[in-house]
């Protein structure tokens, strides 16, 4: 299993930002082993991620959950910086279950299937302590409930839906625009993002063959540096074309 792809495309300069913005890339986030934890619920399960898909061979009417921390923070602070992201959900047979995908920093951004009747939900979470966030109460012990802002319409038995996003500054703050299946819907999130941490979540009946699956989790940001940093590597870059320079006349 490789560790969690990140690749920086542009001109790096102080900080891990570059120079003019940057772009961020986790598309093998799922890949990785090494770098998840596990946080089981009732019955001890456990998620197991396997060629990119997270999925729970051992569910039985029970919660598990798998979170793992990014390589590179993302803070959202300039009208410029966006963050986008994509996933998919699989139900295998049966809608009677739930599986979540949550973008946690300040707050928690979640998304995804969690009300056992197919329908595919987002909202927000403001306790990022909790180790589980759910669009229903059974989940609770677990962690924090989360109020639905709306809903990206339904997915069917046997069904794979796409649910993706982008944030970008809209009206004077930062603005999460949502879709999946042909559905749209958007959340509020203020004058600044951060992004520390995905979780995912994973809830099935007893028929452990129906379990859902998450699979091509891709996710990028795009950073403009503060003023500072962009000096900072400007001098960088000058210190380096002198240094050449230099050398070529020598």
């Amino acid at each position: 299993m490789s560790k969690v792809f990140f690749s920086i495309v542009g001109t790096i300069a102080a900080a891990g930002v570059a120079l003019g913005g940057t772009t961020l890339t986790y598309d093998e986030l799922l890949q990785s082993q090494e770098e998840w934890t596990f946080s089981t619920g009732r019955r001890n399960n456990q998620i197991q991620i396997v060629n990119g898909i997270a999925s729970c061979p051992s569910c039985n009417w029970g919660q598990a959950a798998a979170v793992t921390t990014l390589s590179e923070g993302i803070l959202l602070t300039n009208e410029q910086d966006t963050f986008t992201f994509s996933f998919d959900i699989t139900t295998n047979g049966t809608t009677n279950a739930a599986a979540m995908v949550s973008f946690v920093g300040e707050t928690a951004i979640c998304l995804g299937m969690s009300t056992y009747n197919g329908s595919i939900n987002y909202g927000t979470s403001a306790n990022v302590s909790a180790r589980a966030y759910s669009f229903q109460r059974a989940w609770d012990n677990n962690g924090d409930f989360v109020q639905s802002s709306g809903s990206l319409g339904t997915i069917g038995v046997s069904e794979t839906v796409t649910v993706s996003g982008a944030i970008s500054w809209k009206d004077g703050q930062f603005v999460l625009d949502l879709s999946a299946n042909n559905e749209t819907g958007s959340i509020d999130l203020g004058d600044n993002v951060s992004i520390n941490n995905v979780l995912l979540q994973l809830d099935g009946p007893n028929n452990v063959s129906t379990v859902p699956s998450i699979s091509n989790l891709s996710m990028s940001a795009y950073l403009v540096p503060e003023p500072a940093t962009a000096s900072l590597s400007l001098l960088g870059l000058a210190g380096l074309a002198m240094r050449r320079r230099r050398r070529q006349e020598a």
